[in-house]
């Protein structure tokens, strides 16, 4: 009753606080003036864990309702986001977003990041989202999740991310999914096919497999495909056809010309499906994508700038440190303030947590996320996806 009761009292009173800006910034500087902590909520966290295992502050918790395996090396989690008087609703999502999911193994707490596997629509009908997860063989979580939760372990979750959407348009689209990628395509085909509109629906996917037996929910798309005559599936095996090439994209979708297109899977499919549709005449602002996994570290800076130095200095202006990026072994900037003994925060590694934000001072950095160059002005920048392109003034 007490622990319900400070509940009731501090959910009032951040109700209260939050009426301007200026009055949550001083309550936040009360707070933590009395308490140590940003929130009254995070110093009654240890309290509240008492009662309700996993509860945090900065996560909602979800429960474990299945565990399916979709393939050999793939397995879906069936999740309940939970809800009640100590847990807030899990907020709505878009098709194609991701969350970062948060386990505790051995004792300490490990966050990965997934793509939503499953669309929105079957989410506000069931209270259920699905994450379909590759078991990477070498990995220290993938195969252990599989092993460890069971039907009723509960984990933590955070809100959707990911700017992987599809626009608001009724122009027709070309999906190119390889292996694992194809998760985030799942959710949106889903979407799709059940919306009221879904007849007016013309997509076009390519969806590319190592072989024959590594194609993720090939029963479940066979049937969208015969539900919606506007949803065209191909499956490329590519020990068979090879991998994405302009005669794929001519033969099996030769309307493309007129599509939006979306790739997403491993890093060199992403690369090779981008220049493909490049030079198959697709302008840039057609294409979109979405890396599974780290961005490959390419960049044509210096060809462009031939006057350029091999060579850049970085320095880390708040600890006087300097470091030598060579662009013959390009680094991220993550790896270089580590190899000087810094120990900036960061999560994920792969760009898409963004806990390694850091103000650029000056110089130009190359993001392998976006595949785009920066100007040369004080902006935030990700550690963790960004290389020096020139020299570079970081605050850290």
């Amino acid at each position: 009753m007490v622990l319900l009761m400070h509940r009731y009292i501090y959910t009032a009173i951040i109700q209260r606080c939050t009426m301007n800006a200026v009055t949550h910034n001083r309550w936040a500087w009360f707070s933590q003036a009395l308490t140590q902590h940003k929130s009254f909520s995070a110093y009654l966290q240890p309290l509240i864990q008492i009662f309700s295992p996993r509860w945090s502050t900065d996560a909602y918790r979800a429960q474990v309702v299945d565990i399916r395996d979709e393939m050999l090396g793939m397995y879906t989690l069936v999740l309940k986001p939970q809800k009640g008087l100590l847990d807030t609703q899990w907020p709505a999502f878009k098709a194609g977003q991701f969350i970062e999911l948060m386990v505790e193994k051995d004792g300490m707490r490990t966050l990965r990041c997934f793509s939503i596997s499953s669309s929105p629509e079957y989410y506000s009908k069931t209270g259920l989202i699905e994450l379909s997860i590759r078991i990477q063989q070498e990995g220290r979580i993938t195969p252990w999740i599989r092993k460890s939760l069971i039907v009723g372990s509960i984990v933590n979750l955070s809100k959707a991310q990911g700017d992987f959407v599809l626009e608001e348009t009724p122009a027709p689209l070309l999906f190119i999914a390889g292996g694992s990628g194809i998760t985030p395509f799942r959710s949106m085909l889903q979407q799709q096919a059940m919306s009221p509109k879904s007849e007016e629906l013309d997509i076009h996917l390519l969806y590319y497999s190592r072989n024959s037996e590594q194609i993720a929910f090939q029963q479940e798309l066979e049937q969208l495909q015969i539900d919606h005559p506007n949803i065209t599936i191909v499956f490329i095996d590519s020990e068979q056809h090879g991998f994405i090439c302009g005669d794929h994209i001519q033969s099996f979708c030769p309307d493309y010309m007129r599509r939006i297109s979306y790739i997403c899977g491993p890093s060199p499919m992403i690369q090779q499906a981008r220049k493909v549709l490049a030079e198959q005449g697709l302008s840039k602002e057609k294409i979109h994508f979405e890396f599974f996994g780290s961005a490959p570290i390419v960049s044509d800076f210096l060809d462009n700038n031939p006057n350029q130095e091999q060579t850049s200095t970085v320095h880390f202006h708040t600890s006087n440190l300097v470091s030598i990026s060579d662009k013959n072994t390009p680094s991220t900037l993550l790896e270089q303030a580590e190899a000087q003994g810094l120990t900036p925060v960061s999560g994920c590694r792969i760009g898409v947590c963004h806990q390694c934000i850091c103000k650029k001072k000056s110089g130009v950095v190359f993001n392998t996320r976006t595949q785009e160059y920066s100007d040369t002005g004080s902006e935030e920048i990700q550690l963790c996806i960004s290389v020096a392109q020139s020299d570079v003034v970081l605050d850290l």
